[in-house]
């Protein structure tokens, strides 16, 4: 069964000591609107196809013997795999060091496979980047219901009630009491929205999230967002028309149409304050040959990409330089190997450096950067890549 990406799972990923036997890391999208095991195992052999001959490129039997194994498993388990609601599988394997680890995210991934001494975790810290917790509180007067959304998927982590009496009106004689049961009244309603807003802190304080939702009636919306804690207000990115009897499901495809709107403008944002950064000669390039540059500094801090972005390169094997020309390295003097997609090669030095990988999907300015920028640690002067 897949498991669902969370930073500590890549982190034991990318942490696996194999011992120099090889992982065998494959990426491959899933078509959930098909015979998706047909399909998913089809792609899979033609990725197998595309990649064995590179892959056995200076490998030993034992290697050879140990990546054979390694298809045969990953070839076995999308055979019998359930239907699944992901559409992109990250599949680990080492059969030498019985190791065997499967990952599921809502989008799907470059098809790629990577044989590498560790997992090849590259794209899963870029998906890390892409995808939000959000946390999502309904609340009515009485009422309050908290949900967990990430990646598309929504649980509920708990739902409580205050005993707030209903409003009256008093007319005649006895209208005089009016004003002060609804004094009382509303006096419980505020001890009601704090203990909501301290169990938000609470879920902040002991599991996080990166943005918050609210479902609030109009009529208590102010008073609920004054009664929040500073550093759970600073995350409020928008509310979603939702009460407390309103269908999980609905609460979920609504928050999911208000995140993504969020996310293609704060990726818009982005790229528009990486271009004008780049043009203004600041901490930022944008284009391949500038990111290369880059990269070769160890200068990046952020590595942004248009989702399935490709070129091809050259890539230095003694000590790792990135170009976009064969020559020789002007590192270590050795001659610069052809890659087929450079931009592989650029994520997993972005990840050694230590840097942050952010995808962006549909059509956007990078486009006219090749599809591919970088935020920096300093200004990079522009020499030869």
């Amino acid at each position: 069964m897949e498991r669902l990406l969370t930073r500590p799972l890549v982190m034991s990923l990318g942490g696996f000591d194999s011992g120099g036997a090889p992982v065998t890391s494959v990426y491959l999208g899933v078509d959930r609107a098909t015979d998706f095991r047909t399909t998913v195992l089809s792609r899979f052999r033609s990725l197998v196809a595309e990649n064995l001959h590179k892959v056995f490129q200076e490998r030993n039997a034992g290697e050879e013997a140990s990546i054979r194994s390694d298809i045969e498993k990953i070839s076995g388990f999308i055979s019998n795999m359930r239907k699944v609601d992901v559409g992109g599988l990250a599949v680990f394997s080492c059969c030498q060091k019985n190791f065997f680890e499967t990952i599921g995210v809502p989008d799907p991934f470059r098809p790629q496979m990577i044989v590498s001494r560790r997992p090849a975790i590259a794209p899963l810290v870029a998906a890390l980047e892409d995808y939000k917790r959000i946390a999502v509180c309904i609340v009515d007067r009485r009422n309050a219901k908290l949900y967990e959304y990430f990646m598309g998927r929504m649980q509920e982590i708990t739902a409580f009630s205050d005993d707030v009496p209903g409003r009256v009106k008093m007319a005649g004689w006895a209208g005089w009491q009016e004003s002060k049961i609804h004094h009382s009244i509303e006096k419980q309603e505020m001890i009601h929205l704090k203990n909501a807003a301290e169990v938000l802190f609470e879920q902040f304080r002991l599991a996080g999230f990166d943005w918050l939702v609210l479902g609030v009636r109009a009529e208590l919306r102010e008073a609920f967002e004054g009664v929040l804690h500073t550093y759970v207000r600073e995350r409020l990115k928008g509310h979603v028309d939702a009460q407390i009897t309103t269908p999980q499901e609905d609460v979920r495809l609504r928050t999911m149409e208000l995140a993504e709107k969020l996310k293609g403008e704060e990726n818009r944002k982005m790229v528009q304050r990486l271009v004008e950064t780049a043009a203004a000669g600041g901490p930022a390039v944008a284009g391949l040959h500038r990111t290369l540059e880059a990269l070769n500094l160890s200068a990046v801090d952020t590595l942004v990409l248009r989702a399935g972005v490709s070129h091809k390169g050259v890539l230095c094997a003694g000590c790792g330089l990135l170009g976009i020309k064969r020559s020789d390295c002007a590192g270590c003097g050795n001659n610069m190997n052809q890659v087929d997609n450079v931009v592989d090669a650029a994520e997993d030095a972005a990840m050694a450096q230590g840097a942050r990988i952010r995808h962006m999907s549909g059509e956007s300015l990078l486009d006219k950067f090749e599809g591919i920028g970088a935020f920096t640690r300093f200004a990079v002067k522009n020499g030869g890549a």
